[in-house]
């Protein structure tokens, strides 16, 4: 059962780390001499966008606004651990066994894969606000200490939504950002959605190819913290989650009764409907339902990021971000499109 858990979480602490990278920035270029051709083009040019807010003013301060509007669509490879306590179980969802100091897991090793698309516009020249969708697969190795010794892979997918917004800002060739989103992800086994709340903050510097003053390459460095929602609970088919063969079975049944045997008159009572509905479906091989109940968290809530986003041209950026701290080990990578809808700029008159 942690096992379920551990993919929902990772899913979505899977797809939720790419969210916020690639955004563009506000530098302003007036501080090299290279660029005062560039900059005197920017500030004589009709900003020709509904947005940004203040876009129009801000360009004819010498600003190089990233287009209003993007596409961006990401591959994330994860791998975290969580934590699992206040665990409940049975076959029959009125009456669930606790089973912390029961059940034992020798390991639990994730590996989540995500797909995700994203729509951003910039508000303000400094907030960016976003909606995104995506889906996620992820594949879970199960070591199974007690009440019987089993290896096994568990798969889980599903749809994830959610929506987030970025603030950021630049300083010559410092670039700042802070973000924040909040996704929730639907794999089936869960009694409804499993939502992550993801902030973080970066800073980056930025390198300019001085011939090809729209083109540059900015270097990333940041944390992150994620947090998810506490309880969980839901069902599993433990024949499809497990997916062992009648002889791995046999063996498991025999463990089990071993297991049983040696714990004390006061403890089988308890753990009896537990005890037979695991014999009944390692012996029967009928499609058996688990339900469960637990409580959740990260080992490691918090972690550290490094990238790279490389801005071929206003219309395209590619981002790539690996992040790492304790359990928690993702990779992302992410094209981003670029465009407007233009029309006049929002409060392109407005006078201080």
């Amino acid at each position: 059962m942690n096992k379920i858990t551990y993919l929902l979480i990772i899913l979505i602490f899977c797809l939720l780390a790419e969210y916020s990278h690639g955004q563009g920035s506000l530098p302003n270029i007036s501080a090299d001499k290279i660029y005062e051709e560039y900059r005197d083009s920017l500030m004589n040019t009709p900003y020709e966008w509904h947005y940004p807010i203040l876009g129009a003013k801000l360009r004819k301060l010498g600003f190089d606004l990233p287009y209003p509007n993007g596409i961006m669509v990401n591959y994330a490879y994860s791998v975290q651990d969580l934590t699992i306590s206040n665990a409940h179980v049975g076959f029959n969802p009125d009456n669930l066994i606790g089973i912390d100091g029961i059940a034992r897991f020798n390991y639990i090793e994730a590996n989540v894969q995500a797909v995700s698309v994203r729509y951003d516009f910039w508000l303000l020249p400094f907030i960016n606000i976003y909606g995104l969708g995506g889906y996620i697969n992820a594949d879970t190795k199960v070591g199974l200490g007690l009440p019987f010794e089993m290896e096994f892979m568990a798969h889980s997918q599903g749809p994830t939504l959610g929506w987030g917004a970025v603030v950021a800002g630049g300083f010559g060739p410092v670039v700042l950002s802070s973000d924040f989103t909040q996704a929730y992800t639907w794999t089936g086994s869960e009694d409804g959605a499993s939502v992550a709340n993801v902030f973080g903050a970066r800073v980056g510097h930025m390198f300019r190819f001085k011939k090809i003053p729209y083109r540059n390459i900015v270097v990333l460095v940041g944390g992150q913290y994620l947090g998810i929602n506490k309880s969980s609970g839901g069902n599993l088919d433990l024949g499809k989650v497990t997916g062992i063969t009648n002889e791995d079975k046999l063996r498991a049944s025999d463990q089990l009764d071993a297991w049983y045997d040696e714990l004390s008159n006061k403890q089988q009572e308890i753990v009896e409907p537990l005890y037979t509905g695991l014999s009944t479906w390692l012996n029967n091989g009928k499609t058996t339902n688990l339900y469960y109940t637990f409580d959740k968290k990260l080992y490691y809530p918090w972690s550290m990021s490094v990238g790279v986003n490389y801005q071929h041209n206003k219309r395209y950026q590619l981002t790539g971000i690996y992040s790492f701290l304790g359990s928690r080990k993702q990779f992302v990578i992410g094209l981003n499109y670029r465009f407007g809808f233009k029309g006049k700029n929002i409060l392109h008159g407005f006078e201080l």
